[in-house]
């Protein structure tokens, strides 16, 4: 009977439902950049279009923020001297250098936190 089918269905575990908020946060993130890779302004698909997290998913009150996330290649996320994750110096530097708004807005979001976290008990 159908009725049965949908008392069966069974409950999405908190892992699956942050999957799915993640994949609809890099789409988003991929469609505010145009599919560009920011740092080379190349036109990106498939495999070599990433959306990075720039504060690490752990600042959870961020996690699915679409300004915590930019549009790289692979090259610029993964691989090489100039890429967020092998150089993070540098892509701090270039982050702020060419994406000041941005930049700005997580700087913003940090010292609320911060301020949060002072004045939370324990």
């Amino acid at each position: 009977m159908l009725s049965n089918l949908f008392k069966r269905k069974k409950k999405r575990s908190k892992k699956s439902e942050q999957r799915e908020l993640d994949e609809i946060w890099k789409m988003k993130v991929k469609q505010r950049d145009s599919y560009n890779c920011q740092v080379c302004k190349k036109k990106v698909e498939g495999h070599n279009c990433h959306a990075h997290h720039i504060l690490p998913k752990g600042f959870s009150r961020l996690r699915w923020d679409v300004n915590n996330g930019i549009t790289l290649c692979y090259r610029h996320h993964k691989v090489g001297n100039y890429s967020a994750h092998m150089n993070a110096i540098w892509f701090a530097f270039w982050f702020k250098t060419n994406k000041p708004q941005q930049f700005k807005y997580l700087i913003d979001k940090l010292i609320e936190e911060g301020r949060k976290n002072e004045n939370s008990t324990y």
